[in-house]
């Protein structure tokens, strides 16, 4: 029983560091990998790794730096994100995540921007927001969790009475 209660606590840690690849591009030296995670991206926190690698040989870089640069552009108003994206934020110490903050739904331009050893690149993409989820749809597992228990606790009941019951 503590493993469900566990596991259920820990589903939105076991999201980070990951998730869908949005794209991937090669950019002078470098090789670019952007993945999201939830695997379609929400208004709200989302989280965005970086993975990057040589071109040559496709080993992994540990030692850059690694900027996101989200645009969207709605009529009449332009919003703007900067966010560095670092080892210190990511589980995976292979990538670099950001957490970011997105405040609203609709398709956001993200530029991954690569300084390393004299070298830099830039890269780009869509990015696809959706709108937030419903509550009841976020926190479902949570009002099923008091149900299951008492189910569990009425069967375990059950069974107690009915083996003390046969000779």
């Amino acid at each position: 029983m503590r493993c469900l209660v566990v596991t259920l606590a820990a589903v939105g840690a076991l999201l980070a560091d990951g998730g869908k690849m949005q794209f991937r591009e090669q950019a002078g030296p470098f090789e670019i990998t952007l993945f999201s995670s939830p695997e379609q991206p929400r208004v709200g926190n989302t989280d965005l790794s970086v993975m990057l690698q040589k071109a040559a040989g496709q080993s992994t870089i540990l030692d850059a730096e690694v900027k996101l640069h989200l645009i969207k552009t709605e009529t009449g108003t332009i919003t703007e994100i900067v966010v560095p994206a670092t080892h210190a934020r990511a589980t995976n110490k292979l990538l670099y995540a950001a957490a970011v903050k997105l405040p609203s739904a609709g398709r956001w331009r993200i530029e991954v921007l690569v300084n390393e050893g004299g070298n830099s690149a830039e890269v780009s993409g869509n990015l696809n927001v959706l709108p937030p989820q419903a509550p009841l749809a976020v926190y479902w597992p949570y009002f099923a969790l008091v149900p299951l228990v008492a189910l569990l606790f009425a069967a375990n009941q059950w069974l107690r009475r009915n083996r003390r019951a046969r000779p």
